[in-house]
């Protein structure tokens, strides 16, 4: 139920404006047709709604009235007919009207009041009118006369209300009517009579019942705006609604329309001048006019919203561009290139027949002119337009196969968060829309993976920091047993085997944790100068022992001066103490072992090479990967952990590692920046 109160409130907003700017606007249109009918005079209008007897309608009213008179006393010949409905007419209004016409020379009389006419000289008040008559129009022959209070009006003024009313045939001297007299006088006090329709009485009635309704509807009017300014937010919602209703429509078609609302708007605006103001009969066609005036001027405000919404796309959404709209939709079904090449072969043959029509109108138009070379030049125009509109949409494509390429090399390089966005209509769009997809499959995957790794990481770091603990205690309990004395032969090998598969279990436990703390982003980093030449001999001196036990010669290619790089010495002497034992492991017996340290272009190349004592039925992957040996037929030495965590080591050291193999040959290249700076004294 809250939603659908929601959703009715953009349209509750909407309609309430929609309301008040009719009210209004209707209010304002009839008005100002009332004011223009009234000279401009706002006194005037006023009158009207408050002093019936000094409105204009009133004065139109009893000049309708005396035209009836004057009309039945200038036609001699008059049907007895019109006599009859004459003094029926005048005698509807009963005691508010009285009345005297006469042509002596044709005879005629009529009229409503006992005995004869009294003489009337001048703008004197007859002595004999009854009482509350004194409101009068009297033709003496030569001109109208209009007395009020006793006093003649000067119906010339243009703010007495009369001109127009009295037309000059009332005031040109006619010899003819020489010998006529018309009277015509109104009560004062206007009141129903019920034996006929008055119209002065109803007209009274229907001014002060229509100025309620004016002011009514004025206050509502004004009531719903407040209203809509209000929820102006919730109206623009529903204007938005609105555009996007009108924004269907092409721009031929809200031409067409537009300009038909126009004409029929100016064809139907209402006058500003002439007519009976304030009958029953002009307020319905003020009505009326404003009706269509009003629908002009909510016709040109769906445009001006349909302007602001939509934007450009109120222009470009034409039946032009709705044609290639559809054709594009067409030529989707085919390949893209095969669409391209129709695209063109289509141009060609739509040139063709326009250059054929223009040739043929010119040729018509020169010997017969008019249309015929209009359309000639018309029909180049439209063929010049379309190579035009071919030429840049051609362009446009290219610019978007270049931001397609361009983004290829993005996605390429390891960007997988940055989209490729291409306009909807574009001819690339479908390719970029699949290559965005594509990029942003690559990022789940690589962040899953990413996200596996580290949670094997962890678990590693986890169990190797558990398994320290009670491995810790079994090696301290071995070497209490190493001290007893007295025990046993067996039990003395049976120790010395626990001490032996004790150490290596720690080993492994230890390469284990520190490859994995190599491999995380949560290691710490010692980065200094250091000399590499020095380093690697540093090690070999340390290790001096096992190399002379196992018989291998090392054969050294280091440079006597320093080599200096910019790592940490700790984690770079564990990748060559590893290096070296893995060399020393693996190495077949009475071989030698190579060591190289070349600088060469700012980078320092260091290796280690030996041949080995089995056969390399691997991979140089396969043996960087964890718990892998190159020899599996061994048991009792190696945790295939040594190449993994030298490997780590040296790409988090900020160098770079490579292993290859050359039949019996085993290589491990490791590359480093050289660093240049002076290294200072300790």
């Amino acid at each position: 139920m809250d939603i659908k109160l929601k959703k009715s409130e953009p349209f509750t907003a909407w309609l309430c404006f929609f309301l008040a700017a009719s009210i209004i606007g209707g209010l304002l249109i009839t008005g100002l047709s009332a004011l223009a009918r009234f000279d401009g005079s706002v006194q005037a209008l006023k009158t009207t709604f408050t002093d019936y007897k000094r409105s204009i309608a009133f004065k139109e009213q009893t000049g309708n009235y005396y035209r009836e008179l004057f009309n039945l006393v200038a036609d001699p010949a008059a049907d007895p007919s019109s006599k009859e409905w004459t003094v029926k007419y005048l005698d509807n209004e009963g005691e508010n009207l009285i009345y005297y016409a006469v042509n002596k020379d044709s005879g005629l009389l009529v009229k409503n009041i006992e005995g004869d006419l009294p003489q009337i000289s001048g703008a004197e008040i007859m002595p004999d009118l009854p009482a509350g008559y004194n409101y009068y129009w009297y033709f003496d022959g030569r001109k109208v006369w209009v007395v009020e209070d006793g006093q003649p009006v000067d119906v010339e003024r243009l703010d007495s209300g009369y001109r127009g009313i009295i037309p000059g045939i009332y005031t040109d001297n006619n010899s003819g009517l020489a010998n006529s007299e018309i009277f015509l006088a109104v009560k004062d006090t206007l009141g129903k009579n019920p034996y006929g329709h008055s119209q002065y009485y109803m007209e009274q009635q229907f001014m002060r019942v229509l100025g309620w309704i004016y002011i009514a509807l004025l206050a509502i009017g004004i009531s719903l705006l407040v209203y809509a300014v209000i929820r102006r937010r919730e109206k623009r919602e529903f204007d938005r609604v609105l555009a996007s209703w009108s924004g269907k429509m092409w721009l031929e078609v809200k031409a067409a329309l537009s300009l038909l609302v126009l004409s029929l708007a100016v064809a139907c605006s209402p006058s500003f001048s002439g007519g009976y103001v304030f009958t029953f009969e002009w307020v319905l066609g003020n009505v009326v006019v404003s009706g269509f005036v009003l629908f002009g001027f909510w016709w040109f405000y769906l445009m001006l919203v349909d302007l602001i919404f939509n934007g450009k796309s109120f222009f470009t959404h034409n039946s032009i561009n709705s044609l290639f709209a559809w054709y594009r939709k067409y030529e989707s079904r085919y390949p893209w290139q095969k669409s391209m090449l129709n695209r063109a072969y289509l141009l060609v043959a739509a040139e063709a027949v326009l250059a054929l029509m223009s040739v043929l109108f010119l040729l018509t138009g020169i010997s017969a002119g008019g249309l015929s070379l209009l359309a000639a030049f018309l029909i180049a125009g439209a063929g010049i337009y379309l190579i035009y509109r071919y030429l840049k949409l051609y362009d446009e494509t290219l610019s978007d196969l270049g931001r397609l390429m361009d983004h290829i090399k993005i996605v390429k390089n390891g960007d997988m968060k940055t989209r490729l966005e291409v306009p909807a209509d574009s001819n690339v769009y479908p390719a970029a829309q699949n290559l965005n997809s594509i990029q942003a499959g690559i990022g789940i995957a690589v962040a899953e993976k990413m996200k596996s790794e580290r949670l094997k990481i962890d678990l590693i770091t986890n169990v190797s920091h558990d398994l320290k603990t009670p491995l810790t205690s079994i090696i301290s309990y071995v070497e209490l047993l190493n001290r007893e004395e007295g025990l046993p032969e067996h039990i003395n090998d049976y120790v010395k085997i626990l001490s032996q598969k004790s150490e290596r279990l720690k080993n492994i436990i230890q390469d284990l944790f520190d490859l994995s703390k190599a491999n995380s982003e949560n290691i710490t980093l010692d980065m200094e100068q250091i000399d590499l030449a020095r380093l690697i001999k540093q090690t070999l001196a340390d290790m001096e022992e096992p190399i002379s036990d196992s018989g291998l010669a090392f054969r050294l290619n280091i440079p006597d001066e320093p080599v200096y790089i910019l790592s940490d010495g700790k984690k770079l002497y564990r990748v060559w103490e590893n290096l070296i034992t893995n060399a020393l492991k693996y190495s077949l017996p009475g071989t030698r072992v190579y060591i190289d340290l070349i600088a060469d272009g700012g980078t320092a190349h260091a290796g280690i090479k030996n041949t080995a004592n089995y056969e390399m039925n691997f991979s140089a992957d396969e043996i960087l990967q964890r718990f892998v040996r190159g020899d599996a037929s061994r048991t009792s030495e190696g945790s295939g952990l040594g190449l993994p965590i030298a490997r780590s080591f040296t790409q988090i050291c900020g160098g770079l590692f490579n292993v290859k193999i050359d039949g019996d040959l085993f290589k491990v290249e490791l590359r480093f920046k050289q660093y240049f700076r002076e290294r200072k004294d300790d």
